[in-house]
């Protein structure tokens, strides 16, 4: 399918300010306004357009370079979907030990370039643009994110009036009610508490992979959505892994047993004690989604210098539940 195509997607991604962005959202049937997404569903064709695009990752990166100040943070400025607004972006280097490129330090783009009116930073700007344009969720839409006490949450709970978010707290209170001191759901993304068919949207920002049974929590993802509902997320992607990496597992014994150096991710609950993170995932993550009866699983890669989706290259995964 690529093949034919590799050429002209390659000049018109080369510029996401230009007028040849909009020919290539009316050639993919994209909305104006929706973010310029490629989308893939096997590693082979993701090879085979990356391939085609070394100039254009090179193009990027030059660009990127530019951009980082000599400091210990920096600003850019570009516009935010999330604000619809001209904005101004914070990045520093936390997240990023050792990532030097000709003696300048190069930051974690995914979790940087933050919106300094919303708070958001680049991956989850980019998913709520996603959402909103590419995805065409109204403000009647029933969605369930699985995050409450975030900015991200916040945001969307003053234009959504349809939203349920939760964070977990473990079998210490009962799963669907509220901490007491809180007041945030209690949810566990493996076993959930809401009927069959009740969300147009599950929303899940690198969650999925702190849950060692994370295919349970897909699996109940599929089961909440109705007909024709979308998941959306992210998750710790290796673009050159066919399959997902294993970093850490549970023993028999109940004790975890690491297979890579330790990786802790924030967790807004318990902020001193973080979220180990059991997986690094692959491109075989595409395949369990539909084998575990989605209709559809694809990685949508994406990058726009204008409204501050930097790093490259960056992806969201969806999975829609048959119709």
């Amino acid at each position: 399918m690529y093949s034919v195509m590799l050429p002209p997607l390659a000049r018109l991604l080369a510029s996401d300010d230009s007028l040849v962005s909009r020919g290539y959202r009316r050639l993919q049937g994209l909305p104006p306004g929706s973010i310029c997404t490629v989308p893939f569903s096997t590693y082979a064709a993701y090879v085979d357009f990356h391939r085609a695009l070394v100039p254009e990752y090179r193009r990027r990166e030059e660009l990127e370079y530019k951009l980082i100040g000599a400091g210990d943070s920096f600003i850019t400025e570009g516009r935010c979907h999330v604000c619809n607004h001209a904005a101004t972006f914070t990045t520093n280097f936390d997240y990023a030990p050792g990532n030097i490129r000709n003696g300048k330090r190069v930051p974690n783009w995914r979790e940087h370039v933050i919106c300094t009116r919303c708070g958001l930073n680049n991956r989850l700007r980019a998913s709520v643009h996603f959402l909103e344009r590419n995805l065409g969720c109204s403000e009647a839409a029933d969605i369930y994110m699985t995050e409450q006490s975030t900015p991200l949450y916040h945001h969307m709970r003053q234009h959504y009036r349809n939203l349920i978010g939760s964070e977990f707290f473990g079998d210490r209170i009962a799963y669907g009610s509220n901490d007491p001191v809180t007041g945030y759901r209690n949810e566990s993304v493996t076993k959930l508490t809401f009927a069959d068919n009740s969300f147009d949207f599950v929303l899940s920002f690198d969650v999925f992979e702190h849950v060692p049974d994370y295919l349970s929590a897909l699996r109940e993802s599929l089961r909440v959505l109705k007909p024709g509902g979308t998941l959306l997320f992210t998750v710790p992607f290796h673009k050159g892994l066919p399959s997902t990496l294993v970093r850490a597992r549970f023993n028999d014994d109940g004790s975890i047993e690491h297979l890579e150096p330790p990786d802790y991710h924030g967790d807004p609950v318990n902020p001193e004690g973080g979220c180990l993170c059991f997986y690094t995932f692959g491109w075989d993550l595409l395949s369990q989604l539909r084998t575990l009866g989605f209709a559809s699983a694809e990685s949508h890669f994406y990058w726009s210098s204008r409204f501050g989706y930097l790093g490259g290259e960056l992806l969201l995964l969806t999975a829609r539940k048959p119709d």
